[in-house]
């Protein structure tokens, strides 16, 4: 076995085992409920009360997480059970395409994996657990590495023309992923004479599903999307907000062009020592920027539900990494399991590290304010709690930040205490209700979560648990 070979059999090690432990950490955010947050706590809701698939802003490719969720709730499963496999699904996204990922590059070219794994760790940035635009990412990344390592492959092109339509229906910005996949299929028709014709028509094909959806966004773009596009909106949706998470994304980025540059020039059969020696230094800062945004967050700061300056980086690292495997031997990386140039196991398991850390405080963070918001909602003698953005003061404390927002009331619910009676069953606890929800319960019997949720008190009840009637019950 030569070095190039010792080295790639030590980064499948590294990777075999780092996946898993980074599995193993999506599935603690899950088993806490971490994708509940935001708009997530509205999607479950809708799902656990109504037994309905959420179609946000007619993005039909956004129900498929939605479907293990959708089905526990028609089997009449409890809604903490709906809860589970909402999260489990998807927090599965992000991993299984990982998961994807590896499977394409493992055997071929290990190495390669440092751009998913990078492109991943800027995705923590985010708390959405339920974007659409992120999960164009997770179905565009596999998709990339397989069509410049393998584009002969059968399963290949049905990706890619499955790829297509699902794209259609995700996210008002999910034509770039499309016309940068077909931009591939041009590159791989061009340079693979074999597999022109077959690439041509996928390149076609998957163009013009971008150029559906552009026009889509063009023209139908509703009130809520056309408000991320005022200043004030563009620049609180794509930017990153504290010193930790801007630190994170520049160090992310450099860390890819960095080992773009060792690949290149390994493959090419020169010398990369120096440059190789500063990539395991950047990736260093990496996870020390990550120990920082985690610190950030679990003291309540940078809670945000997407960065979209993360998608641009993404995809700017999916383009370097197509273009990397393209241009150093496109015929032997699509038919070879030989091609290969390897990076020190120290950066990726650095990486690695640095998923865990984010994973893990975003989960921590979660869970400390979920576990707060249920020890407010129990020890509160009042029939319904008031919440607006001064009170509960529980609520204020910094670490219960990220769940202190519009979707709170879902989330009270969601994850509601059970205060056991003396008699062995479940104690009534209050609902949380916006500005004079509680008012307005007393007298219509109608809990108002948001200005255009509103649920009848017996639905509420039946679906969560024994609650609370402010005044005198009408039952």
């Amino acid at each position: 076995m030569d070095a190039a070979q010792a080295g790639d059999a030590g980064l499948r090690h590294t990777l075999d085992v780092g996946l898993w432990l980074i599995g193993a950490a999506y599935l603690v955010a899950a088993l806490v409920g971490l994708p509940l947050f935001g708009d997530g706590a509205y999607y479950y809701f809708k799902l656990a009360t109504d037994v309905d698939l959420l179609l946000p802003n007619l993005r039909v490719t956004a129900v498929l997480p939605q479907l293990p969720a959708w089905l526990a709730a028609s089997l009449g499963l409890d809604a903490v059970a709906v809860r589970h496999a909402f999260s489990l699904s998807y927090q599965a996204l992000p991993w299984l395409s990982l998961l994807a990922c590896w499977l394409v590059v493992r055997r071929r070219w290990p190495a390669l994996m440092v751009f998913p794994l990078l492109a991943a760790l800027a995705n923590l940035i985010n708390f959405s657990g339920v974007s659409e635009l992120l999960s164009s990412l997770y179905l565009t990344w596999p998709l990339a590495l397989a069509m410049a390592l393998a584009p002969e492959r059968p399963w290949v092109r049905a990706y890619a023309l499955a790829a297509g339509p699902l794209l259609l229906g995700l996210h008002p910005m999910a034509f770039v992923p499309a016309f940068a996949l077909a931009a591939g299929a041009a590159v791989i028709a061009w340079q693979t004479p074999a597999q022109r014709r077959t690439w041509r028509r996928l390149g076609l094909w998957l163009a013009g599903f971008g150029a559906l959806r552009l026009l889509w966004t063009l023209l139908g773009a509703n009130a809520y999307e056309r408000g991320n596009l005022t200043p004030g909106g563009l620049a609180w949706y794509l930017l990153t907000e504290t010193p930790g998470q801007h630190v994170l994304l520049a160090t992310v980025v450099l860390a890819g062009l960095l080992a773009g540059w060792v690949l290149w020039r390994r493959a090419r059969g020169s010398h990369a020592a120096p440059v190789a020696a500063a990539l395991a230094a950047l990736c260093l800062l990496v996870l020390a920027a990550a120990l920082a945004v985690a610190a950030e967050l679990l003291f309540g700061h940078g809670i945000k539900l997407k960065a979209a300056l993360v998608f641009v980086a993404e995809l700017g690292l999916m383009t370097l990494a197509f273009a990397l495997i393209r241009l150093t031997a496109p015929s032997a990386a699509a038919s070879s399991p030989a091609t290969s140039a390897a990076l020190p196991r120290g950066p990726l398991r650095w990486l690695v590290a640095a998923m865990m850390v984010l994973i893990l405080a975003k989960s921590a963070a979660w869970w400390t304010a979920t576990h707060n918001l249920k020890t407010v909602i129990a020890a509160t003698a009042a029939d319904c709690i008031a919440f607006a953005p001064e009170t509960p003061y529980g609520l204020q404390w910094p670490w219960m930040q990220v769940i202190d927002d519009w979707a709170t009331p879902m989330n009270a619910l969601a994850f509601r205490p059970r205060v056991p009676t003396a008699a062995g069953g479940v104690a009534p606890v209050p609902l949380l209700l916006p500005y004079d929800g509680c008012t307005v319960l007393a007298r219509t019997g109608k809990a108002h979560l948001t200005s255009w949720l509103v649920r009848d008190f017996a639905t509420l009840e039946a679906v969560f648990g024994p609650l609370r009637y402010p005044g005198t019950d009408p039952r």
